[in-house]
């Protein structure tokens, strides 16, 4: 049996994160791919060899890979007549389009939606946006640190606000994280819209935005910060959930306890940390009584994990039942056992004989072989064979590279 996707194809104009990654798992299940790239290529590749401390360039660059692996890859100029005929010889067999380039660019291209839909009726056009395709900030450039990170509330009000001083210190947004969020909702839609044709015959734009995307991401919090609820962020370490949280242990690591059901944890959790008091002491036991107390019972709880390391707390909370991990760090995921022992991440042996450790694409069906990460080829490594199995010639093609309409990298020597 075949991949779910196989007899798709993909044309992806799209740049960084949120609409590659759509594209890099519509590529594992199965459809084709076509990237379309400027010459001087998609702006992720630079993002991902300017890191520093260096270690990554041209022919070792991951952090583009993960996100744009198993795509065909090739270099066209749209602004250009030639380049036009190029795009829409290859739109004619194409299912999906898929871009997160802005509007205004898009129309200036001559491909966006009202350019698209009438010709090819049957396509699903695929769109990441920033800030929604409507309102005053629907053209406003955004990424996830800003659109879905940092104007949904996630980075000033899951600060902790120091008990003594007062002040709290914003965190920093992690990058991709809300770009791959996106990602995920795209690639729904998109099937959804797959699935809907068979029956229609007809195509539609599916869209997703950083924003909404983030709003909803953070809907427990969007939803309790308003009346009738009323929480206000950002909060104190003892302002946050009771039991639960994070804990400094005796080796100077963290262990982080899920609140969940919390008399259901107070239950479990009281006898294994040795104080089955907790259990009927009317300052703790209901959440108004520890919402009321909530300083010192943290304090309470504070000390006690001062008491065992952090592999000690985790041992207990296996033993009772309970869910807790440790404060973790980004490089420890390389080497978690867990994740080794599922295939969550691999091994990718890169031509300088560097060897990273990538994360693996999140899909786990029993019609599909697991997918890996590989070296994604140079800027329009693929141009000349993607044009030639569209029907050019090769007189045509050596004429759209004279005219700067098309790019073919040479080969490495």
């Amino acid at each position: 049996m075949g991949k779910p996707l196989e007899g798709i194809r993909v044309i992806d104009l799209s740049t960084f994160v949120a609409a590659p990654v759509t594209g890099r798992f519509l590529s594992d299940l199965g459809a084709e791919v076509i990237k379309i790239e400027p010459q001087s290529g998609d702006g992720w590749r630079v993002t991902g060899i300017s890191y520093v401390p260096a270690r990554f360039n041209e022919e070792e660059n991951p952090v583009f890979d993960i996100y744009n692996t198993g795509k065909k890859m090739i270099a066209v100029n749209l602004k250009t007549e030639d380049g036009q005929k190029v795009f829409h010889r290859l739109m004619e067999s194409a299912d999906i389009f898929l871009t997160n380039v802005r509007e205004g660019a898009l129309k200036r291209m001559h491909v966006a939606y009202d350019d698209l839909k009438d010709r090819y009726p049957r396509l699903i056009f695929a769109q990441v946006t920033g800030y929604g395709p409507n309102g005053p900030e629907a053209a406003t450039p955004a990424f996830d640190t800003t659109a879905f990170w940092s104007r949904t509330g996630f980075m000033r009000d899951l600060a902790v606000i120091d008990e003594e001083t007062g002040i709290y210190n914003p965190i920093y947004p992690p990058s991709s994280v809300g770009d791959t969020v996106t990602a995920y909702l795209l690639l729904s839609e998109i099937n959804a819209a797959l699935y809907q044709r068979m029956t229609t015959g007809k195509g539609q734009r599916v869209e997703a935005s950083l924003f909404h995307t983030g709003i909803f991401t953070m809907g427990t919090m969007q939803v309790t910060s308003q009346r009738p609820f009323g929480r206000v962020f950002p909060k104190t370490r003892a302002d946050h959930a009771q039991l639960g949280g994070y804990y400094k242990c005796k080796d100077g690591e963290y262990v982080f306890i899920a609140a969940g059901m919390v008399q259901r944890l107070l239950s479990q959790m009281a006898p294994a940390i040795g104080r089955p008091d907790l259990i009927d002491d009317s300052r703790y036991n209901t959440a108004a009584a520890r919402w009321e107390n909530r300083k010192e019972f943290y304090k309470l709880l504070s000390d006690i994990f001062l008491t065992k390391t952090c592999d000690e707390w985790l041992q207990i909370a296996k033993e009772s039942d309970f869910a807790a991990t440790k404060y973790k760090g980004f490089a420890d995921i390389s080497e978690d056992e867990q994740a080794i022992a599922n295939g969550y991440v691999e091994n990718v042996t890169y031509p300088n004989g560097h060897t990273d450790v990538i994360a693996t694409a999140p899909f786990h069906m029993d019609t599909m072989p697991p997918v890996s990460t590989h070296q994604v080829p140079p800027i329009g490594n693929d141009t000349d064979e993607v044009l030639e199995s569209a029907g050019f010639t090769k007189e045509e093609i050596a004429g759209f590279k004279e005219t700067g309409a098309v790019f073919q990298a040479e080969p490495k020597k």
